[in-house]
């Protein structure tokens, strides 16, 4: 869950840097000319392509590689205790269609939103929404944020890809931080609702289980809400919050775990100077934040309580009543929270480990595996695949955009009198 503080600090291209600060590209919706004078003034930002490594595919392998290590790892703890394997097949044909169909709407539902938000926050700062920039920018976001440890790659791509399409790069950080800021308040929100009305879940799980998960779980929240808590510090007591940052950095540096004292305390002040910038400019668009907190929150807590809808689709759970789906998700956060701290992209490994055993409260053997990973296909690989197609996508029309360019170029040439 941890998110990257490095937004936007790069090197920008001489053609978005002629941006204006409310400028919108030419593939935005149109709008009605008040709408666009009304836009948010936005401070620019310089940003620049992230850089390329040489050996960026070893990457990818390894990730591959991890991804069937923890499929591998899933199957072995959830069939150890199993009596009888039952194929994909023979599930599928036990399964209960309307829940499965439930499930399916439940996953759109969830990617529609999350590329909406984007959609909105758009319409918040330019004036203009850009259905086509939102949906790319979104899932462009999940996919880096899916490849790269502790989720950092995926704003800085973002930012840039932004960049790219004509937007200023004042704009660009501003759309990326307000969704960063606004959904992780939501997340934050919605987890501990989850985990404070539902402690009673982890009952079902051996005693080990229970203590190891309940530990981790509330560890994370914790860890998970110091940036949320500093930041609101800063705002309502800043001089107590100088000081008590100057403090813990100081005490840093002296064991040698902060290297550069003046270097970090600015980026704390820079997080706080964007958090503010970013609910100023929401601030003047209530109805679209509203609208974007309302959606942020059915994401999240849909995403939390996707495994109870996809349990009941394979017949593994027999339990009805909304009870069960609170506890699923509230058994979901402690997982998810539980291994926040895992450095492997999008946690894998970690995430099916801990996840097939938390589960193990409620399905077990061949269920819960297919199960576990329909989840983790829904919640994970899903992203991965919808990122590599946009990426491939923007590759091969660059390249067809390029010959077109050429061709025309040669036969505005071939046209010149001699």
């Amino acid at each position: 869950m941890e998110e990257n503080e490095n937004l936007g600090t790069n090197e920008s291209s001489e053609e978005a840097a002629e941006q204006l600060n409310n400028e919108v590209p030419e593939t935005a919706s149109a709008e009605p000319a008040e709408q666009t004078q009304t836009a948010p003034e936005v401070p620019e930002v310089e940003v620049v392509q992230p850089k390329k490594r040489k050996y960026g595919w070893v990457g990818y392998v390894l990730l591959v590689a991890v991804i069937c290590l923890s499929v591998w790892m899933m199957l072995e703890i959830v069939m150890v205790d199993a009596d009888e394997y039952k194929s994909f097949g023979e599930l599928i044909a036990a399964s209960d269609w309307r829940f499965a169909l439930i499930s399916l709407a439940v996953l759109l539902v969830t990617l529609i939103c999350i590329a909406l938000e984007y959609v909105v926050i758009i319409k918040a700062v330019t004036g203009k929404a850009n259905l086509r920039a939102g949906i790319k920018v979104a899932f462009l976001g999940k996919f880096y944020d899916n490849v790269t440890p502790f989720s950092t790659g995926g704003q800085p791509m973002q930012i840039y890809y932004l960049h790219k399409k004509g937007y200023s790069g004042g704009v660009s950080s501003a759309v990326v931080l307000i969704k960063y800021f606004v959904w992780m308040i939501c997340w934050l929100l919605v987890s501990l609702l989850l985990m404070a009305c539902n402690v009673g879940v982890l009952d079902k799980l051996d005693h080990t289980y229970k203590v190891l998960l309940l530990s981790l779980g509330w560890v994370g929240l914790g860890i998970n809400l110091l940036l949320p808590l500093m930041v609101l510090l800063f705002v309502v007591l800043p001089k107590l919050a100088n000081k008590l940052a100057s403090g813990i950095v100081g005490v840093g540096a002296k064991i040698r775990i902060v290297k550069d004292k003046e270097k970090t305390l600015g980026k704390a002040k820079k997080v706080v100077s964007d958090f503010r910038n970013s609910f100023a400019i929401m601030s003047r668009r209530p109805a679209l934040f509203i609208l974007l907190v309302a959606m942020c929150l059915v994401e999240v807590f849909l995403s939390f309580a996707f495994p109870y809808f996809i349990m009941r689709a394979y017949s593994g759970i027999t339990t009805e009543g909304i009870e069960t789906m609170f506890a699923v998700a509230a058994l979901n956060t402690y997982v998810i929270l539980g291994v926040a701290l895992i450095p492997t992209p999008g946690n894998t490994g970690a995430m099916e480990g801990v996840g097939a055993l938390a589960f193990s409260a409620f399905v077990t053997g061949s269920v819960q595996f297919w199960s576990m990973f329909t989840w983790r296909f829904a919640v994970y690989y899903i992203y991965i695949i919808i990122g590599l197609g946009i990426t491939v996508f923007e590759f091969i029309r660059k390249i067809v955009r390029s010959r077109r360019q050429k061709k025309k170029e040669q036969a505005e040439e071939a046209a010149k009198p001699e």
